[in-house]
């Protein structure tokens, strides 16, 4: 998604020691579990729970990832 883009590229642009590795396993840490379930279709008979629909459950949180990539880059 765009918002995963650019939280990809803040986390590159202040830390550019940490390997493209390193900011995948940030941005899939570091973002906000979200427990709702989500209409398939506009169908509200048809639906799934978030975390069956993303790899995670969770949504990117810039300000988690930079404070984890902060940690991170200084090991």
């Amino acid at each position: 998604s765009p918002n995963a883009a650019g939280v990809a590229a803040l986390i590159r642009s202040y830390y550019p020691n940490l390997k493209a590795s390193q900011v995948k396993q940030i941005m899939m840490e570091s973002g906000l579990p979200v427990n709702l379930q989500v209409n398939l279709g506009g169908d509200d008979k048809n639906q799934r729970s978030f975390s069956e629909l993303s790899r995670t459950g969770k949504i990117v949180n810039a300000y988690n990832a930079i404070i984890m990539a902060d940690k991170m880059s200084k090991k």
